[in-house]
Formats: C-alpha cells, structure tokens, sequence
C-alpha cells in the first residue's frame, strides 16, 4: 500500500477533491485526517492518504509527502529515504522545510524548471511532460517523457500536476495516459 500524506489547513480540500477520485480509478484508497476515515471503493486499497496540518513523525519506509498551499511551512521535516516530497514551485514556506532534509522533492508548476510541467492543455485534456529522471517508490526510473491526461470534474492545472505525480511516483504506467 502506497501511504500519502497530505500536508497543510484542514479546510484546504483542493488537493483531495481531484485526489481521491483519481486513485479510485487507480486502485482505490483508505483516507484519514483529524475527523473522518472512510475508504474509497476496493476491497484491497493500493493507496492510504492520511491529511494533516503538520508533517507528522512517519516511521513507513516510502510514501509520498504532498504539500498543499496552506502548509505552514513551520519546522524543518525528517523523513525516511524512501520518501518523496511534492509541492509546487511556488510554494515557498514547504521548499524552506525542504531545504535541510535529505528527501527526494518534485516540483509541479508551469516551468521547464519543475520536475512537472504542463506542455499543453486544452478544454478536458492536458499533455504533461515529466522533465527528470525520477524514481517510483517501486525503485523504477521514469526518463523525461509527456503524456495525455484527460481532465474530469474541471480539475484546475495545479489539481491536475500534483496527480498525476503522485500517479507517476506510486509506479502507474502513463502509457496510456490518466483520467483526473
């Protein structure tokens, strides 16, 4: 089960209303924060988001860090090697409580400069073009490539990179391209 954690305000749900959608299509998933837990179809989730307004202490070998624009930004984070942290590049306050770990960042914004970027988007669709080598939390490296996304419920481009990241670092081939 690939753990993801949703890092900033509560009241944030940007982020988790264009998430959790999309890894019901990509095998489903157990969610949590400070007031509800539920599951998210599938007998057998592939994912566990769990939402916080702080960066806990994770003792889990891999996952996947994902900041939301309302992190605090406050401290400085110690996470296992085998994590990945994911913001966009914009987001200065998590890229400051980056600056001293040791974890593997990608960022998403609308610069060759990000790990993910957006070549080209149009009305329900986007082609996304990975720019660096990065590693799945399978060990597997993804070269730079572009690929489809088709856009579901109007996701917003932000809501549509940091998905399909997360898509990306969990090891679902994009070979055919997401549905977001």
């Amino acid at each position: 089960m690939n753990l993801i954690v949703l890092c900033g305000k509560e009241n944030d749900s940007i982020l988790r209303n264009a998430l959790l959608p999309a890894l019901e299509r990509y095998g489903g998933a157990f969610y949590a924060s400070r007031k509800q837990i539920f599951r998210v179809t599938a007998e057998e989730p592939a994912f566990f988001v769990f939402d916080c307004e702080q960066v806990p202490d994770v003792f889990w070998e891999k996952g996947i860090l994902l900041f939301k624009n309302s992190c605090d930004g406050l401290g400085t984070l110690s996470l296992p090697p085998g994590f990945f942290s994911v913001f966009e590049s914009h987001n200065h306050r998590a890229a400051a409580m980056l600056r001293r770990s040791h974890s593997h960042v990608a960022t998403c914004g609308m610069s060759t400069r990000d790990t993910l970027n957006i070549a080209s988007l149009d009305y329900g669709s986007a082609v996304l073009s990975l720019q660096r080598n990065i590693t799945t939390l399978a060990g597997q490296i993804l070269e730079p490539h572009d690929f489809k996304v088709t856009v579901c419920n109007n996701a917003s481009p932000r809501q549509v990179l940091a998905v399909a990241m997360v898509l990306l670092l969990s090891g679902i081939d994009s070979s055919s391209g997401y549905r977001i």
